[in-house]
């Protein structure tokens, strides 16, 4: 196998990934590394795309230890400054802010930022460069600090469309994350505009039925609710003026991760969930949206005997699957949440005390249980289930929340 054949090789990776079509992309690159006679340098780089294919994926646990694999022996053979161990780093703080270890995340971010990689270049790092300093803005977000958050992410989110254009898909993933930061600080005009162009866009490079068109159609529907007697409609407008260029944007001081895509998937569609739900009524003193929701690490468990409830509720979903026998048991640390299993993925999220829910995560077909670990005993909260269907539109979630704390 030649050199010119492996960088080939390496670049259709790269490109599939841009593209978001991660499973050809991990097909390809393990077959590259099944391949004995790759050099130890592009077998380094070969991995560093495992890692960011298998973070896409939601593999996150054997994406954490490929990645900090990979950055520890770029570091060690290329040294701190070269291009391949800032991309590799730059996966490394992705993955473990996904991991919700921040502190060491936000120090690795930084590290990106400050390497001196010239971003206006047309080489991976720089566009591994430019993410950084978009999750560096979510990472932010996800500490409270909101409006730092939306300057940082508005001014990358300018830099990002300039340099890529509006049909690019971490462009288009970008608008939406803005959009949604927009809604969140109550700003609903111009989250809806943003979700506009980001659906229109997202329409055009992956059309109607893609996962992630769905999921930013019903968070647009969410944001503005059509009236009942009226048809949805989302197409843009005929002329959409860039909603969040600013005359001087702020500048970002040295810049939660560019999400996994099917977790961008999960949180926009709890936008839709949200808007049959009215959470914060099971707590009156919560205004709606305010704060950052503190959400447990979960994991999926087997399912079991269903145990007692503490309260229930059933949803009224219009059409396809609907979550029945919600029910919720109170370990005081842990929440066990159980459901009549549908054949459909289902989508887990949490509220604490009023505040929006977070998605946890996704569960398989068939899957009838889900266990939140680590919460406040002493806080409220509610959890939120419902499925996620291509052959739909929209789909209502049902909702089931502790008594007594």
């Amino acid at each position: 196998m030649s050199t010119v054949d492996v960088t080939d090789r390496l670049d259709e990776v790269e490109r599939l990934i841009v593209g978001w079509d991660f499973t050809s992309a991990r097909d390809e690159v393990q077959r590259l590394l099944s391949e004995p006679a790759l050099s130890d340098e592009d077998r380094l780089t070969a991995r560093r795309l495992l890692a960011e294919v298998l973070r896409e994926l939601g593999e996150l646990d054997a994406a954490y230890d490929l990645a900090e694999a990979v950055a520890t022996q770029a570091e060690r053979r290329y040294g701190q400054v070269d291009p391949r161990t800032v991309h590799a780093v730059a996966v490394l703080a992705a993955v473990r802010h996904d991991h919700d270890e921040w502190d060491e995340a936000e120090r690795l971010y930084h590290r990106v930022l400050d390497s001196g990689i010239d971003e206006e270049g047309t080489d991976p790092v720089c566009r591994a460069v430019r993410l950084a300093r978009v999750n560096l803005a979510l990472l932010q977000r996800d500490r409270g600090e909101t409006a730092l958050a939306l300057s940082m992410l508005n001014a990358a989110y300018v830099i990002h469309r300039r340099e890529y254009g509006a049909e690019d898909l971490d462009t288009i993933r970008i608008a939406a994350e803005l959009a949604a930061l927009q809604y969140a600080t109550g700003d609903a005009l111009q989250a809806r505009r943003l979700f506009t162009l980001a659906h229109a866009a997202a329409r055009a490079r992956l059309g109607t039925r893609h996962p992630f068109t769905k999921a930013v159609e019903w968070e647009l529907a969410a944001v503005e609710p059509p009236m009942p007697s009226a048809p949805v409609s989302i197409a843009p407008p005929p002329t959409v003026v860039d909603p969040v260029a600013p005359s001087k944007p702020p500048p970002a001081p040295a810049a939660r991760s560019v999400w996994p895509l099917m977790s961008v998937v999960v949180v926009l569609f709890l936008g839709a969930v949200l808007a049959g739900l009215v959470l914060w009524q099971q707590f009156p003193d919560a205004g709606p949206r305010a704060g950052a929701s503190a959400a447990a690490g979960l994991e999926p468990s087997v399912p079991t005997a269903t145990p007692p409830p503490v309260s229930s509720a059933p949803s009224a979903a219009p059409s396809g699957a609907v979550i029945r026998d919600l029910r919720l048991r109170d370990g005081g640390k842990e929440l066990t949440v159980t459901w009549a299993a549908l054949p459909v993925t289902i989508v887990v999220a949490l509220s604490r005390a009023g505040a929006p829910a977070t998605v946890l995560g996704t569960v398989p077909p068939g899957t009838a249980e889900y266990v939140v670990r680590g919460v406040d005993p002493a806080v409220a909260y509610c959890v939120v289930v419902g499925p996620l269907q291509e052959s739909v539109s929209m789909t209502l979630a049902a909702s089931v929340c502790t008594v007594g704390r």
